[in-house]
């Protein structure tokens, strides 16, 4: 099924949502495209962003690599993350070859496209906006705050509304058009807020999915997220997407209906994360179709040693067939 006449898939988030979305879904088609949050300014990603002056690499990283067909060991290379040293730990060498070829091309989108090149991937990664910008957030209680850091803060109260540092902000080259020509729109799982909801912030892209005659499904996350997600169900999720993206956008929500380990969800728990809960009706009252499945990934199926073995995430086989399934008709 896979190849370059299979069907035209745009993944809309960041972090490490997207990135898995995409592993799974290049065994079907070449045609995806990611379009990638640009408003991180945390970790190594934050440090070259203010030191360098540059677009934050990270999570176009992670999306270059997920669709990269290269050697193994050049996939390891980029994301190689510097365990020690004064200077250079915590960075990982995927975004230091970025920064330098952004430096040395003059261009972010020129790096991308470099570094798309050398890692040989299938498929195209767009930042959703190439203009340096942060995202704010405007409290429940009045109170704004800027900057990813603390818009991600733990111990705050709800949010209730999100915008950018700048107005009209402009949508990368690519990024509208490839919406507008998709069979498929997949947008999440990742911190909601943040990683997902920050691309609609920017101009067109939230127009470009309400009008596109793609099928749109969100993919809910599988436990909250303190300081953003708290006490949120899978329909609290889904409305707070359509608050964004408009009612009547969305065709699908995708959620996990199996539960994790006992062991495992307690360690969640002592980090204030919960499993999500859902109701199919509470979902259909937002005029969206809920999809629940067995979307868990085994914990034995993931062998870097940089990645918790605890953490909980979507099974990328499991949902990409789901995925499929939904362009070719079945529910």
């Amino acid at each position: 099924m896979r190849g370059r006449n299979g069907p035209k898939i745009v993944a809309i988030g960041g972090g490490t949502g997207t990135p898995n979305i995409l592993r799974g879904l290049k065994k079907y088609t070449e045609n995806l495209t990611a379009i990638v949050n640009v408003t991180d300014a945390g970790r190594s990603s934050g440090k070259l962003r203010k030191e360098l002056n540059i677009a934050p690499p990270g999570d176009v990283r992670n999306c270059l690599i997920a669709l990269a067909d290269s050697d193994h060991l050049l996939y390891d290379l980029f994301q190689y993350r510097f365990a020690d040293g004064k200077t250079l730990a915590g960075y990982s060498f995927g975004n230091l070859f970025i920064a330098a070829l952004t430096k040395m091309t003059g261009s972010f989108s020129k790096a991308l496209e470099q570094s798309a090149k050398i890692l040989a991937i299938r498929g195209a990664v767009i930042p959703s906006t190439l203009q340096n910008v942060h995202i704010c957030a405007r409290l429940a209680d009045g109170r704004i705050v800027k900057g990813e850091p603390n818009v991600r803060n733990f111990g705050k109260v709800r949010i209730a509304e999100l915008f950018l540092d700048r107005k009209n902000v402009k949508a990368a080259p690519g990024a509208i058009n490839a919406i507008k020509k998709a069979d498929l729109v997949v947008i999440g799982p990742g911190s909601l807020h943040t990683s997902v909801l920050s691309n609609f912030l920017v101009s067109g892209i939230a127009k470009a999915v309400r009008e596109s005659r793609a099928k749109k499904v969100y993919v809910c996350n599988i436990v909250t997220q303190p300081g953003l997600t708290d006490d949120f169900d899978a329909a609290d999720h889904v409305n707070e997407v359509l608050k964004y993206l408009g009612r009547g956008a969305l065709d699908y929500a995708i959620i996990n209906g199996s539960k994790p380990p006992r062991r495992t969800m307690k360690k969640y728990e002592m980090d204030n994360a919960f499993l999500v809960k859902f109701s199919k009706e509470g979902i259909e009252r937002a005029g969206v179709k809920p999809i629940v499945a067995d979307l868990l990934e085994k914990s034995e199926k993931r062998k870097p040693l940089w990645e918790k073995m605890y953490w909980l995430r979507h099974d990328s086989e499991k949902l990409a067939r789901v995925l499929v399934g939904l362009i070719n008709g079945a529910e």
